[in-house]
Parts: C-alpha cells; sequence; structure tokens
C-alpha cells in the first residue's frame, strides 16, 4: 500500500483506526506537519517579538490570550541558514497544552490544512531520507510522486527547548549575581570616597 491511500476522499468509508490526521504547513515552501493531536490555537499572523541573544532554536516571544508563548524559530529547526523572513506574515502553531509547561509555538509560513493520511503512508524517519536532523522528527509521510513530509516530534522539540532554556537560565541566573557583585562593589567603593 505504499502511498496509495495518501490522502482520502471524505465520501470513502475508511476504519477511523487507520488514519492519523496531520496539520500540515510550509517552512521555506518545503511541506512539514504535525500530528493533529499535539496541535492547539493557530495564530494568523502574531506579533512576534525577536529575543537577543535568545538560545539557539527560539526566535523570540509571542502573546496568546495573556499567555506569553515561547517562539520556535523552526528555519534554524529544520537547519536553514537564514532567518525567518516576515513573522509577522506567518502563522504561529501552538502545541497542544499538555505537552509543555510553558506554551510553544512554531513559526511557519502557510499552513496547508488538516490532511489525513492513511496509517501505511506514515514511516519512522528514514536515515539519509532527507536533508533535515532526524532528531526532530518522530515520522515521514510518504507522497506519491512527491518529497515526503517530515513530522515534528513535538516532545522531542519541547525537551531540547527546555534544556537550552535551563542551561541560558543557569548562565544568565551566574551573570546576573555577576553583576549584582559588581554593582555592589562599585557603591562600596563610591561609600568609601564619599565617606
Amino acid at each position: 500500500m505504499s502511498g496509495q491511500l495518501a490522502a482520502f476522499d471524505e465520501s470513502e468509508a475508511v476504519d477511523p483506526e487507520s488514519v492519523i490526521e496531520f496539520l500540515e504547513f510550509r517552512l521555506d515552501g518545503a511541506r512539514y506537519a504535525l500530528e493533529i493531536g499535539r496541535v492547539g490555537p493557530v495564530v494568523r499572523h502574531p506579533a512576534t517579538t525577536r529575543v537577543p541573544g535568545a538560545p539557539s532554536g527560539i526566535y523570540g516571544a509571542s502573546t496568546n490570550e495573556g499567555d506569553v508563548v515561547v517562539v520556535v524559530d523552526t528555519y534554524a529547526v529544520v537547519g536553514l541558514d537564514r532567518p525567518f523572513a516576515d513573522p509577522d506574515e506567518g502563522y504561529l502553531v501552538l502545541l497542544k497544552e499538555d505537552d509543555t509547561p510553558q506554551p510553544i509555538g512554531l513559526l511557519v509560513e502557510a499552513i496547508d490544512g488538516i490532511a489525513r493520511r492513511h496509517v501505511d503512508t506514515v514511516s519512522p524517519p528514514r536515515t539519509g531520507g532527507t536533508s533535515v536532523d532526524d532528531q526532530w522528527f518522530r515520522a515521514t509521510i510518504e507522497r506519491d510522486g512527491g518529497r515526503d513530509v517530515p513530522v515534528f516530534d513535538s516532545q522531542q522539540l519541547v525537551a531540547a527547548l527546555h534544556a537550552a532554556r535551563g542551561a541560558d537560565m543557569n548562565t544568565m541566573q551566574q551573570t546576573d549575581a555577576e553583576d549584582v557583585r559588581a554593582d555592589r562593589d562599585r557603591t562600596e567603593d563610591r561609600s568609601e570616597v564619599d565617606g
């Protein structure tokens, strides 16, 4: 059944257990996917703020319904050498809240829609089958006559981002402590000169 049941006509009778639904989207013109069960709200034209010095893979921040959202630099994740062109013209695909302690969103260029794929067309990432780093992908969707679609592993991505933020937070806390000590020393030096 290699690829012949990649998409379904809604009128076609198919066993629901043999179908997986994905949100398909584009990055640099290429198609990617997330399992629909891992997807939260999708925000069109998100107002994003670039965060200078953010860990690799983090573009910046946005807000959604009063919550601060960590915005993933999906271009960095898939190995593109350039930054996301205009985030305010893209979409922010929020990951389902059950998957992450803090809201996280993937910055994408376009939403292709929800696709129903037969389980026979979904397989583990192929070694060397894609130009992107397989560690970020849990599967690929085989497509007739086209490039296979990598399926993001949202749990792996969330774990890596939290590890990067944790390491960055430790560095920031050390830097903050050093800055506080330096400020205290400068204040004491001024007090001695004034006194």
